[in-house]
């Protein structure tokens, strides 16, 4: 196949961590909103989890499940089948407790020593849990250093997939090598993109629950990028906690989320309904993309 023929690749990967997590100042782990509760919660998460993967097996979609270590130990404590539920998705590591690796909210820089030990028993735990090799990794709050990469190529990840890149003539989607972080590990990089009216957009459905996109402006992107990216990856992102509360941890009353789901529904529809589009994993993207260098 050549580039011309290839189709846009995209993935849906799903975040899953706390409800309406957030940093917290003086301390590395995150809380949920509101944080001077003192408190973790996973209700919403737990519902939204389990609403998307129905609607991923309804529209017989396979995606890259990003999983916070802390959140995925909650869930099967509280009686969820995780390796059940995800059996025909990519398991992915998010973390072991949300941790501000760089300090930007909290105010405390994590030492690599630190950052190496959080990340090993996060990969740990999710490969305990799941019964497979963690191969991809995303940050919390999307943003590492130095001292993160260090790590994941210590701990053999085989991508990260944490940074945003303006998706356009510079970059059309393909996989690279962080060498700004002197690294050979591959990013496959979350795409920001342009509106209609010129305006920065990020692939994270959020803004569509908080009232501020609209959800055909989803499929307008991925339909430009069919036409730019060939044989790129468009990377989709949701947290599923975000179906049911705000940012605040403020829950959505109950018409806002049937919206939020049938929003989800219509994106995931019309995704897989559109021509020179394949939807696929993260980790069978990279396969793909290794083979046919």
């Amino acid at each position: 196949m050549t580039k011309i023929d290839e189709p846009l690749y995209i993935a849906i990967s799903l975040d899953i961590d706390p409800d309406a997590n957030s940093a917290v100042k003086g301390r590395h782990d995150a809380l949920s909103s509101p944080t001077e509760h003192g408190r973790v919660t996973f209700e919403a998460c737990k519902r939204g989890l389990q609403k998307i993967l129905e609607l991923l097996d309804i529209f017989d979609i396979n995606a890259t499940l990003f999983y916070e270590a802390r959140t995925a130990q909650m869930l099967v404590t509280d009686g969820v089948d995780l390796p059940k539920l995800s059996e025909r998705h990519e398991v992915a590591c998010h973390s072991l407790k949300h941790e501000d690796y760089l300090g930007k909210a909290s105010g405390v820089p994590m030492e690599e020593v630190s950052i190496e030990e959080s990340i090993t028993k996060a990969k740990d735990l999710l490969e305990k849990i799941f019964g497979r090799e963690m191969r991809g990794f995303r940050a919390p709050y999307t943003r590492i250093n130095q001292a993160v990469v260090n790590v994941l190529e210590r701990l053999e990840f085989q991508y990260d997939s944490s940074e945003t890149v303006a998706l356009g003539a510079k970059w059309k989607g393909c996989p690279f090598l962080l060498e700004k972080f002197n690294a050979n590990l591959l990013e496959l990089a979350l795409p920001t993109f342009l509106d209609s009216k010129g305006k920065k957009m990020s692939s994270y459905f959020w803004a569509i629950f908080e009232g501020q996109r609209v959800s055909s402006e989803y499929i307008d992107a991925a339909l430009r990028a069919k036409e730019t990216a060939k044989g790129g990856l468009f990377i989709f992102s949701i947290h599923p906690w975000h179906l049911y509360v705000d940012c605040q941890g403020k829950p959505f009353d109950e018409e806002q989320g049937i919206k939020n789901l049938e929003n989800l529904e219509y994106i995931l529809s019309r995704l897989k309904q559109m021509q020179g589009v394949q939807i696929i994993r993260q980790d069978a993207y990279l396969d793909h993309w290794l083979l046919s260098r």
